[in-house]
């Protein structure tokens, strides 16, 4: 008898890979539109354990309320269900889908590294979901301020709480996070060169933070968001620049 594909197969548009070997997640799940964040966070999870930490970094705060709240199908409906939900009800402009891995049950709190606020974007540091469940939003905008609220928290400093809290991660990376809209035209992005990514990525005095963030981690998962990059030729440059320090200098793997 035919057995059925792996569920993460049934994923249009969503790239699986081994993380065999290097540290922290064992997979992760490459694609362009961030909303597909949400099946992806729910196939790298599963059926069992709470929900998790996500830990994004990102050019925007994604943290509009979706237009219907109540309508986000529960973990419980099943992958099919999510991934539906994903390409067909959230926002096509992707910065809805992580207060909606709320509503679902799949993400707790966040740990938001991002430095731009969209519009609609939600402003409260806990975010109460239509279940009732209260989630922190912890934003800092940079990994080295992220790090430095790890190693010495100054009062309100929530990083290292919701961090040692968490039973388990989830990091996801924008690749727009390595780019900066052009002075001159601000619809124009600028991609970063390799050196700034390392700088942002990997400043001195994150290991610690970084050590917190992957003995927990259960997935990777990189949104390449190409028309937030400049385009499908940007997009792929910038992409392997950023896979050299994410992948190999980080997470200690082969990159893609």
């Amino acid at each position: 008898m035919e057995q059925d594909a792996p569920q993460h197969l049934r994923l249009a548009g969503v790239i699986r890979l081994s993380l065999a070997g290097g540290r922290g997640p064992s997979d992760a799940y490459v694609f362009d539109p961030h909303r597909l964040a949400l099946p992806s966070w729910a196939c790298a999870l599963g059926d069992g354990g709470g929900p998790a930490l996500l830990v994004s970094l990102d050019r925007h705060l994604d943290v509009v309320p979706p237009r219907q709240p109540e309508a986000v199908p529960d973990r419980s409906a099943g992958l099919r269900a999510l991934d539906e939900h994903a390409r067909w009800a959230l926002d096509v402009r992707n910065y809805d889908h992580i207060l909606a891995a709320m509503e679902a049950g799949l993400v707790g709190d966040a740990l938001l590294i991002a430095r731009a606020r969209p519009r609609g974007a939600f402003e409260r540091d806990t975010y109460r979901d239509t279940r009732g469940r209260e989630h922190r939003l912890v934003a800092v905008p940079t990994v080295d301020r992220a790090a430095e609220a790890f190693r010495a928290p100054a009062p309100g400093d929530a990083v290292r709480e919701v961090l040692e809290r968490a039973e388990r991660v989830l990091l996801d990376v924008d690749l727009d996070c390595f780019t900066t809209p052009s002075d001159a035209d601000p619809t124009t992005v600028l991609p970063w060169p390799w050196s700034i990514i390392r700088e942002f990525l990997l400043p001195d005095g994150s290991e610690p933070f970084w050590e917190a963030v992957l003995e927990k981690a259960v997935a990777l998962t990189l949104a390449r968001e190409p028309h937030h990059c400049g385009g499908l030729l940007a997009s792929g440059e910038l992409f392997r620049e950023v896979a050299e320090v994410l992948f190999r200098e980080l997470l200690h793997a082969e990159p893609p």
